[in-house]
């Protein structure tokens, strides 16, 4: 979908959604319609897609793929040639001793997989030590010997400058060397085992060097990192940091205060107001707002970062990351569980028509300072119909200093003529919101100062703790919501709840490896980072029970259905439930790792350039 898309043009009186959900799907059709049929279709396919050959290998991987009944569309592996692209820039020689030299790291061998760390107990390195051990195992598979630098954080490491990766793009170029010259067998590590190879990533901690704004010593905000990650025209790049946001003593203009940052007008790159395209909404380029309303820009819980490029594997990274995406340690733990965890058992028609969400206040390290400004915090606000109620009777009071203005000043309500949600304009938000939410807390541990009964002194007013939802419960609700925690720590339950048969609302920061075999509106329902759509994408689903239809809007020309869309929320649910059934498997974790691997050694390899797989040419019908 063309960002910024509007409706002039478009059918007069269909819901944005309507138009969202049916471009998607014939896109995602289109997609489909490119899965390959065959070994020598596959290789044709990357060929025309990377213009480079297939890496050697690659015959075996495709077996290994279509045994396990995997969907083998090529854009299905973009983010891998994402990841690794700017290394066709760089010296391999630099790259594998990079890769050799750094701890902790799993080393594969002939085939044999082991870790090489000052602390092998670990359990996020063990998860991905049994990863790539499930996988080296498995008859037939060949992996090449490689050396994998492993991030034991939370948090993505690398955020390395744009024109220092944009160069690396651009001696990146890709050649299809004539089949006679092609080479079909991997270097090895030979000359690095034997070497005694030293690098230092140069780490940055949260505390400045330097001095940034007068903050001499003062904390370090990550969004200085992400500024010079940005291309240089973005809005990111060119508007400025915000400094007194992390001043030490709290003096923050009111300006940036986190409900006055907050948007007034539709998000950028929606289809008036509502998202279409996930790449666009989860650039950190484009939304400079969210370095004051993102606990991941805020005040992470932990902090160590390089703005050195090198290979470096993590399970999650935003949009400024360098590291190269695994699986993370965390879902392919989950992915050993049984089905029936899942709580898809529940048919549809006996779901309630709630939207359920229970889960810690994590997203960063929440202080009294700066606990407004976290993403858990505001959806949480914004679901509050006695906080909505509050905000609501501000408005009626004509109030212009706390007009819509929560208690907890962490949102305000967003205008009533952007989403046209009628139990807005009527004054009865928080009313309706009640009818069909059931969202908290299941604790506070990650605030500055945790009393004895698990709740933040300093926001106790606001939130209570709440007893995590059964499995029965969390099984029988129609809707849920995927909210990013720390980094790729996995309590955002997204997978799981689309195995479940929900309808997912997502909103993230954060990329997986998994993105390019999804589709929102398709298999997820996006929502935007400030969570100013929530109130009009509920609408669309649930309907307006108690309210009146009212007249078509002059801003959206639409009329607001009173039954609202449970068949389409349904098809999403359905959707998700037999498309991750089918992608987002054990198995589909094994195939990615697979190629990533193939990839991974050959921008290592010296001969890289001749490095290929063949098997489908001869010279003369190349």
């Amino acid at each position: 979908m063309v960002p910024g898309l509007t409706l002039d043009g478009k059918k007069k009186g269909v819901h944005p959604i309507d138009i969202l959900i049916s471009d998607v799907n014939q896109e995602f059709q289109r997609t489909l319609s490119t899965e390959a049929t065959s070994l020598e279709d596959a290789s044709k396919k990357y060929r025309k897609k990377r213009r480079r050959h297939p890496p050697p290998g690659f015959d075996a991987w495709y077996e290994f793929a279509t045994q396990r009944g995997a969907v083998v569309v090529e854009e299905f592996w973009d983010q891998i040639y994402h990841d690794l692209g700017p290394f066709w820039g760089i010296e391999p020689r630099t790259t594998r001793s990079q890769a050799h030299a750094l701890s902790p790291r799993i080393q594969i061998r002939g085939g044999n997989v082991t870790l090489v760390s000052t602390n092998p107990r670990d359990a996020r390195t063990k998860m991905w030590v049994d990863m790539l051990k499930s996988l080296a195992e498995t008859k037939h598979v060949e992996l090449p010997d490689v050396d994998i630098p492993i991030n034991v954080n939370q948090e993505p490491a690398l955020v390395v400058g744009w024109e220092k990766v944009d160069t690396a793009l651009s001696f990146a170029r890709p050649i299809i060397a004539s089949v006679s010259d092609v080479l079909d067998e991997y270097s090895g590590l030979k000359d690095v085992d034997h070497a005694n190879f030293t690098f230092a990533p140069e780490w940055l901690g949260a505390r400045l060097t330097h001095s940034l704004g007068g903050m001499h010593q003062g904390p370090r905000p990550y969004w200085s990192l992400v500024q010079p990650a940005c291309p240089p025209k973005s809005p990111s790049r060119t508007e400025s940091i915000l400094v007194d946001i992390w001043h030490r003593q709290g003096h923050t203009q009111e300006a940036h205060s986190a409900v006055n940052l907050l948007p007034t007008i539709w998000p950028n790159g929606t289809l008036e107001g509502y998202i279409g395209n996930w790449s666009t909404a989860t650039d950190a380029c484009l939304h400079p707002h969210l370095q004051g309303l993102h606990g991941a820009f805020v005040q992470p819980d932990s902090m160590a970062a390089s703005q050195h490029f090198f290979p470096y594997f993590s399970g999650g990274k935003m949009s400024v990351n360098n590291d190269i995406l695994f699986p993370s340690p965390l879902e392919w733990n989950a992915s050993l569980s049984s089905d029936a965890d899942t709580q898809g058992g529940v048919a549809w028609e006996s779901r309630e028509t709630k939207l359920l969400w229970r889960g810690p206040a994590t997203g960063g390290h929440n202080t009294a300072k700066n606990w407004r400004r976290f993403q858990r915090h505001r959806f949480v606000s914004m679901l509050n119909s006695s906080q909505i109620a509050l905000a609501e009777n501000s408005l009626s009071l004509h109030e212009a200093i706390t007009k819509g203005l929560t208690s907890s000043e962490t949102f305000r309500l967003p205008d009533s003529q952007l989403y046209n949600v009628p139990a807005q304009r009527e004054g009865r938000l928080g009313d309706w919101v009640a009818s069909w939410t059931d969202v908290g807390f299941t604790d506070d541990l990650h605030c500055e100062e945790l009393s004895e009964y698990d709740a933040c002194p300093y926001d106790s007013e606001y939130f209570s703790v709440n007893e995590p939802a059964t499995a029965e419960k969390l099984g029988s609700n129609k809707y849920t919501v995927a909210l990013d925690g720390n980094g790729d720590d996995g309590t955002d339950g997204f997978v799981s709840s689309m195995k479940s048969g929900h309808v997912v609302l997502r909103a993230s920061v954060f990329r997986n490896w998994y993105d390019t075999r999804l589709r929102p509106w398709v298999h997820y329902v996006p929502m935007d980072n400030t969570f100013m759509d929530v109130y009009g994408i509920m609408e669309y689903f649930v309907g307006n029970e108690e309210g009146p239809l009212v007249p078509s809007s002059p801003r959206l020309r639409y009329r607001n259905k009173k039954s609202g869309h449970a068949a389409q929320a349904q098809k999403i649910a359905t959707a998700a439930q037999e498309w991750a059934d089918k992608v987002l498997r054990k198995e589909d974790m094994l195939i990615y790792v697979y190629r990533l691997l193939l990839e991974y050694a050959r921008i290592g390899d010296d001969r890289r350039e001749r490095l290929g797989w063949v098997g489908d040419l001869s010279e003369e019908g190349r």
